[in-house]
């Protein structure tokens, strides 16, 4: 894991040739890798190459970077880690308050992937659909056009509750 971590440290913040590279190491150690998504030092870095390796199918211990959501400072991480709430939503439902609450961040696109995730857990969890629905009735009426946009499409998912 040390030389995943070295990878995930030489992450400039935009170019992304670091994180592609620790990619292939973290597929060895994905339990190292995200444990990693708690450090503050290399959160960003984690919480990309963790939904990378989501995205390709890697499974990945979510649970454990769900349960580092709550402590996360940076729009970044919180954004990496609402758009893996789509691959195991069920592992996710016990981290529905720091969903909830980043609803409300300052950044569009961690509302945006909030409001996702919140939805995503509330088709696993049917005691979230009512708060759910009422979220999306909300955000139908935003400033913001991505959260009216997103919206939109989980409207669709609500109705088939």
């Amino acid at each position: 894991m040390n030389a995943v971590r070295a990878a995930l440290e030489r992450f400039d913040g935009t170019h992304t040739a670091e994180l592609v590279g620790a990619m292939d190491m973290a597929r060895a150690d994905v339990a190292g890798l995200a444990a990693l998504c708690s450090d503050p030092d290399v959160a960003v870095a984690a919480t990309w190459v963790v939904k990378a390796l989501v995205e390709q199918g890697t499974d990945v211990a979510l649970d454990h970077v769900f349960a580092s959501l709550q402590a996360q400072t940076e729009w970044a991480a919180q954004l990496h880690i609402l758009q893996c709430v789509q691959f195991a939503p069920m592992a996710a439902v016990a981290h529905v308050d720091a969903v909830r609450d980043l609803m409300g961040a300052d950044k569009a696109l961690v509302r945006v992937w909030a409001l996702d995730a919140f939805v995503r857990i509330a088709q696993c969890a049917p005691k979230f659909r009512k708060d759910a629905k009422g979220f999306v009735e909300a955000a139908l009426a935003a400033k913001t056009a991505s959260l009216r946009a997103r919206a939109r499409n989980l409207k669709v998912v609500c109705a088939g509750w």
